[in-house]
């Protein structure tokens, strides 16, 4: 029973302008376990005739378990009096205020129960945990820049990464809300974060924070750019890949309610740490490119990563092997007396792993422009504007602001000189002089679209109790959305450097946002001879 009615004195408001009334309302629960919350009633006046209805405001919900343990739930309700009085004519039943109740139904802060109220009643039930573990994730591109000693990456500024979704993995889909994860470590001081998305509940934006070692240098590695061109050359994008990500599914009953996102623990090692590893997309590549190539990873990127464990020994995080079709090396590899030198895995053998498992990985880059079938890579030209391969196209996405960013589908977008300008903004690339600089989307006005890119990976159940039910058996599936300008409010910020050993390369660059991941893409002029 809703014990939540005050006493005829205390209801009295004598004044026929609004008044406001406080109060905790206390709902019977079982044993010693109480749900409540508090009520703000205030007094309307109706316009039509000399009468009085009160609106009911239930705000602070929490639940007190039967351990004494107290969960909060964020949200209210309403409960609005239905009052009518007789009309003018007397004969007839005129309404007043039609009444209303609102409903909420939320989970606590702590993920531990879930809400389902109504006006100033609800119900509390606990909820149950299930835990999945993609294999992957592609949590950033970072394209390769002009200039063979040029380089983009995460500076000591926060950046966004993915505004990411899970809920098309599920098919109880629409009842899914996103509560914050843990922030994970990354190399050194870099951190990888995640946060609630403002305008969508179901969302996650993955944040980087001083991520000093992530960065794109390719260009000057003689290695994979032997000749030192000074062209774009999207074959040395560099891609950066979640190796243990872990969703933690809350479910009430066998509806899924809410999820968190981390990385999985690792064994002997007490933080949570994300394994996350950053490498070329040549190294994927079919070489020669077709179905008869070969990957040419470094093997050290595929076999277990070492990371030390707090008893003085080696534990090891998942290598880049773990998430390929055949597993025999790599499972023999960790079985080995050190799984972080290489054995069973060698650079010859790739560890089992062949081009067709990172076709998935390859073609969330559409600079890159790779084939699937064929297992061939056609990257676009550096002089190409990223926004021809817009789906929207030029015209629609090249607007600041965008007219019906609910219908569009931009993936790239200009970085603009100015607020509300249509120029991009563009660097010089000039030699071997010109400084590291921080290039951020400040200018550019606050926009998501309506559009999502989905991405489907393989999948193990990592514990609790299987309650949420998978669309498709083993496979899980990522929704990344598309927005630029502010998210959480701040702003994306890289830092780009554009250099070159050629003394007589010079050009212009412009700066396009990748609205996915939220790095930055290049475009240099056509008819310039001098940066081959």
């Amino acid at each position: 029973m809703n014990t939540k009615r005050f006493s005829a004195l205390a209801r009295d408001c004598t004044s026929r302008i609004s008044c406001a009334l406080l109060a905790v309302v206390v709902l019977t629960t079982l044993a010693s376990a109480q749900l409540t919350s508090t009520e703000t009633s205030t007094l309307h006046e109706c316009n039509a005739a000399p009468i009085n209805y009160y609106e009911d405001q239930y705000s602070s919900w929490q639940y007190k378990d039967s351990s004494g343990v107290t969960h909060q739930f964020p949200g209210d309700t309403l409960f609005i009096e239905r009052v009518t009085y007789t009309c003018g004519d007397g004969s007839h039943t005129c309404v007043c205020q039609a009444g209303e109740d609102t409903s909420l139904a939320t989970v606590s802060t702590d993920n531990a129960y879930y809400l389902q109220a109504t006006g100033g009643s609800g119900t509390a039930t606990a909820t149950t945990a299930s835990e999945f573990d993609p294999y992957y994730k592609v949590v950033s591109i970072l394209y390769s820049p002009p200039g063979n000693q040029s380089g983009q990456g995460y500076g000591t500024s926060t950046t966004n990464g993915t505004v990411t979704t899970i809920t098309s993995s599920f098919t109880f889909s629409s009842d899914l809300t996103f509560s914050s994860g843990i922030k994970d470590v990354l190399g050194g001081s870099a951190s990888v974060g995640y946060a609630t998305t403002s305008n969508n509940s179901s969302a996650f934006t993955q944040t980087w924070t001083d991520a000093t070692t992530i960065t794109s240098d390719d260009n000057s590695n003689l290695t994979y750019n032997p000749t030192k061109s000074d062209a774009i050359n999207h074959n040395l994008d560099e891609f950066a890949i979640w190796l243990n990500p872990q969703v933690t599914v809350f479910a009430s009953g066998t509806t899924p309610v809410s999820y968190t996102t981390h990385s999985q623990a690792t064994a002997g090692v007490s933080a949570i740490v994300a394994d996350v590893v950053t490498l070329p997309a040549i190294t994927m590549e079919a070489t020669p490119a077709g179905s008869k190539g070969v990957t040419t990873v470094p093997v050290g990127y595929l076999i277990p990563q070492a990371i030390a464990g707090e008893d003085g020994t080696n534990s090891y995080m998942p290598g880049l092997g773990a998430i390929c079709k055949n597993q025999t090396l790599y499972q023999e590899q960790l079985a080995s007396a050190d799984p972080a030198t290489p054995t069973a895995c060698t650079q010859t053998n790739q560890c089992g792993c062949v081009p067709s498992d990172f076709v998935a990985i390859l073609q969330t880059d559409p600079l890159l422009n790779y084939n699937g079938t064929t297992l061939t890579a056609s990257p676009y030209a550096g002089t190409v504007d990223p926004l021809t391969l817009d789906p929207s196209g030029v015209t629609i996405c090249g607007a600041n602001p965008i007219a019906n960013p609910a219908t569009a589908s931009c993936r790239y977008q200009i970085v603009p000189t100015a607020t509300g300008s249509t120029t991009p903004l563009f660097l010089p690339l000039s030699g071997d002089t010109y400084p590291t600089q921080t290039v951020t989307d400040t200018t550019s006005t606050t926009t998501t679209t309506g559009h999502i890119d989905t991405h489907s990976v393989g999948l193990s159940f990592g514990g609790g109790i299987l309650v949420a039910s998978l669309v498709t058996k083993d496979t899980w599936t990522w929704t990344d959305g598309e927005s630029w300008g502010k998210i959480n409010g701040a702003s994306n910020s890289m830092f780009v450097t554009l250099k070159t050993s050629n003394a007589d390369c010079v050009e212009n660059v412009n700066i396009y946002e990748d609205t996915e991941f939220h790095t930055f893409a290049f475009q240099v002029p056509t008819g310039i001879t001098t940066c081959p």
